[in-house]
């Protein structure tokens, strides 16, 4: 499927010339095995380990920044903040004013021509949407605004973000936010925190250990970078994701973390670890075949814990990576 942008008209949908399916009782095996498998459109992502696929990352607005997402110019790669309408701001220049006039004069002093351009564009397709996007509804109006998720290996937390031009947004140690290589390493890695008590956002992590922030520096501009050491208002992007990928990002979690599915059950935690990690070493190291170091009391142990704590996928790859040093003593 396309992405779909505010303001598309919703595809009518064909009706089918087959015999009634078997809804009328009970319910297809399709709809019973994953409940999620009707969404679409853009959702907030449930969490950060379901986060995939094309992602809309928005900022709310706060008490010292207006509304914005983070955006990449095409023709130069710069990665900047980009100013959003005001939410329940109008298109219209009377009355209470389109989104332009609902930020703020030392924002809007700020702005550059193209992102002038870009904010009455975006405060356009909000009015032909019929009306300024909720808190909780922001959609993305440009390609350019969207990036595409995609998990580290074996990983909950770690992700990178690839822009439409095929880039990788990245942080360096000063906490510069690019978007200029093509390849993937250490600084275009990310890691996604769950904020408590909002469900529906999330804190944007480098490999520095600094957060993805918002900031108005000198002349009202408002800048995105990621230098800061701890997480607040500035620092809680809301994640917007395509409904259709959160059956696909499920499928995924379950592999990382060593839980198997039946086709018309849902899904079911393997209580058998040892066997989940000597599946997990001969899928992915034919030495570790037949090793009889696996499955031991002590083994079961760690991995239990390692469970309990979030980090199953990380206590196996470590477990793997230990057999093949064995190995070779």
């Amino acid at each position: 499927m396309g992405l779909k942008f505010k303001g598309d008209k919703p595809q009518k949908k064909k009706k089918s010339t087959s015999r009634p399916s078997s809804s009328s009782h009970g319910g297809s095996s399709s709809s019973r095995a994953d409940p999620d498998a009707h969404l679409e459109g853009w959702l907030p992502a449930p969490s950060p380990a379901l986060l995939l696929g094309p992602s809309y990352l928005v900022l709310p607005a706060t008490d010292l920044t207006p509304p914005v997402c983070v955006a990449t110019n095409p023709t130069t790669g710069k990665v900047y903040a980009h100013a959003l309408p005001a939410p329940g701001a109008s298109a219209s220049g009377s009355g209470s004013g389109g989104g332009a006039a609902a930020l703020p004069a030392s924002a809007l002093a700020g702005l550059d021509a193209d992102e002038l351009e870009a904010l009455v564009d975006a405060a356009e397709a909000g009015g032909a949407a019929g009306g300024g996007a909720h808190e909780d509804q922001y959609e993305p109006s440009d390609v350019h605004h969207v990036w595409v998720c995609a998990r580290v290996l074996d990983s909950n937390d770690k992700v990178t973000l690839r822009s439409g031009a095929g880039r990788f947004l990245a942080s360096d140690e000063l906490g510069r936010v690019s978007a200029e290589r093509e390849a993937r390493g250490m600084q275009e890695e990310w890691t996604l925190e769950a904020v408590e008590g909002k469900r529906d956002r999330m804190a944007i992590r480098s490999a520095y250990g600094k957060y993805l922030s918002v900031d108005v520096v000198a002349g009202g501009k408002v800048e995105l970078r990621a230098d800061e050491d701890k997480e607040g208002e500035t620092e809680r992007w809301q994640i917007m994701m395509q409904g259709e990928y959160v059956v696909k990002a499920k499928q995924q979690f379950n592999e990382r973390n060593g839980i198997k599915t039946k086709p018309d059950a849902g899904y079911t935690v393997v209580t058998d670890l040892a066997g989940a990690e000597v599946d997990a070493i001969k899928r992915f190291h034919r030495h570790g075949q037949g090793s009889s170091s696996v499955g031991t009391a002590d083994d079961v142990r760690n991995l239990k814990k390692a469970r309990k704590e979030g980090r199953l996928a990380e206590a196996m790859l470590d477990r793997r990576a230990k057999l093949k040093s064995d190995r070779y003593c």
